[in-house]
């Protein structure tokens, strides 16, 4: 007696793919945009005197850099359906659906890398902020701030906000 007919197997061989895919796309994780690798936000340091607000501060400095743009996900979608693609036209029965699989997670990570090198540097502002109770705030986000040097400013979600 057969366990599984054909449409079971290739249900099974779909569900093998999409969740090769989706562990691919689970180690994903960037550390975002920065200059330094450092994340996609606020960065504090320093210390000093009791704050009046403790987000809030003076410009000290902003500089338009430029970022890195993630696009390894849509690298790693396309590899793993080429490498599926292409492993499905190996061997037979259960060896071509193996193929198949094995295929798919290893075009995943191969377009994963692929989309890492290939993204382009797109545009951001680096504002560096002194906040209110001495600390030193650095911001680097996408949006232009509209700020400038002693401009009064709240640091909220990653961005720079005028007050």
């Amino acid at each position: 007696m057969q366990m599984f007919n054909n449409n079971s197997r290739w249900q099974l061989l779909c569900i093998a793919i999409v969740s090769g895919v989706m562990l691919s796309l689970a180690g994903c994780a960037t550390n975002g945009y920065g200059n330094t690798g450092t994340r996609y936000g606020t960065q504090y340091g320093g210390g000093g005197a009791p704050a009046r607000c403790n987000n809030c501060g003076t410009v000290q400095s902003v500089r338009q850099v430029y970022v890195q743009k993630d696009s390894s996900t849509l690298g790693t979608v396309i590899g793993a359906l080429a490498g599926a693609a292409l492993g499905n036209t190996v061997g037979k029965g259960d060896g071509r659906q193996a193929a198949t699989v094995a295929g798919a997670v290893a075009g995943g990570a191969a377009g994963h890398e692929i989309g890492k090198r290939s993204g382009n540097q797109v545009p951001a502002y680096q504002v560096v902020v002194r906040m209110d109770n001495g600390r030193t705030a650095t911001v680097t986000q996408r949006d232009d701030p509209r700020v400038r040097r002693g401009d009064y400013v709240q640091v909220r979600d990653g961005h720079v906000y005028l007050q």
